[in-house]
């Protein structure tokens, strides 16, 4: 009986834990807009994060698709080739440095 309790004590425990270290990844679905912040002629970039964990930037004609989760106060990037990008949540803002584009901070585009 002691065994089962504490058992029980950890495993809610452990969700406390997950449930307050975790930020609502469905606040963060939908379309993101950002331009380049150091050169103004270049194309804006269109971040999209989807319901189900599946998103994709779009620069001009280029077109890149990853999956996503949201951990603290960051959204990991996971692409196609096995690498990880990671940005940064600071406020309505996700905070990307993107390669071969730069650093960009990315606002939802309100639909």
């Amino acid at each position: 009986m002691r065994s089962a309790r504490s058992l029980l004590i950890r495993v809610l425990a452990l969700s406390l834990m997950l449930t307050v270290s975790c930020k609502d990844s469905g606040v963060l679905v939908g379309k993101y807009l950002a331009e380049n912040e150091r050169d103004q002629r270049s194309s804006a970039v269109l971040l999209e994060l989807g319901t189900n964990g599946e998103g994709s930037w779009a620069i001009e004609e280029d077109n890149a698709f990853f999956k996503w989760e949201v951990r603290t106060n960051e959204v990991w990037l996971h692409t196609d080739s096995g690498g990880v990008i990671v940005g940064r949540i600071v406020g309505d803002t996700i905070e990307i440095s993107l390669p071969g584009v730069g650093d960009n901070s990315f606002r939802k585009v309100k639909e």
